[in-house]
């Protein structure tokens, strides 16, 4: 881990001594604040690597990951493949998705909805107490961290019903409070005052890059396709989404 993150940190030093003075982007902005006079002499590198780790692990390869689930399941169910193709064409009428369509995509929503239940890209939600406590029958000292695994609060079918284990996007029909008894076993983005300031952005995300793909290309999984959903860092599929695409 030591090694990695050193790696890390070397490589987007890299990028940012290659990107300074150029057009203005992201990057750019991250380096004005670092030298907007709140922030050490002695921290700003770390300020910038922070930065861009926050903004590429929790931002964008959560996403890409999460697209990526969307379309081998949409590749494996035709007929909800179907049905959100159906969707997207009636809401765009042949132009980009914009603001008004996107909030009309109700069946591509329920869609990636599901997809975040079954593969969540965050494996735990982590916490750690600031004074000793008691939480349900258990005494829990100052300073543990409490890790919850998310895809089994996901697969409860308790919670969720028996066919919990099946790409049934209907279940978010009526959102998340009529998805399952406790709305707060739904965590993709996490929980309470820790929530991901970036759902909404994923959310938007996700309907521009699976509506143009919809709206584009037909598609079904690929017979050399290997199911293997691994941790690393994120929930991901350890050799890739192979897809049989054709023109639409």
């Amino acid at each position: 881990m030591w090694r990695l993150n050193k790696e890390i940190r070397s490589l987007i030093l890299q990028v940012v001594q290659e990107g300074k003075g150029g057009d203005k982007n992201l990057l750019q902005a991250i380096l004005r604040s670092a030298s907007n006079g709140h922030i050490g002499p002695n921290t700003t590198d770390s300020f910038v690597v922070d930065n861009c780790k926050t903004i590429y692990f929790a931002g964008h390869e959560t996403t890409a990951v999460t697209a990526t689930w969307c379309l081998m399941l949409l590749g494996l169910h035709p007929e909800w493949q179907a049905r959100a193709r159906a969707e997207v064409v009636e809401v765009c009428d042949g132009r980009p998705p914009d603001a008004r369509s996107l909030q009309k995509m109700k069946i591509l929503t329920m869609v990636i909805q599901e997809t975040l239940r079954l593969y969540p890209p965050g494996a735990y939600v982590t916490r750690e107490t600031l004074q000793e406590m008691k939480f349900g029958g258990f005494h829990i000292p100052k300073g543990v961290n409490v890790y919850v695994p998310v895809s089994i609060l996901h697969h409860d079918p308790n919670i969720w019903g028996p066919d919990v284990h099946e790409f049934n996007p209907e279940r978010f029909a009526h959102g998340v409070h009529g998805a399952c008894q406790h709305p707060h076993m739904y965590v993709p983005f996490g929980a309470g005052t820790r929530t991901c300031l970036g759902q909404n952005f994923a959310m938007v995300e996700l309907k521009i890059i699976l509506s143009l793909v919809l709206s584009n290309f037909g598609f079904t999984l690929s017979p050399s396709y290997q199911h293997s959903p691994t941790l690393r860092l994120i929930v991901e599929p350890e050799f890739g989404a192979s897809l049989l695409m054709e023109k639409v």
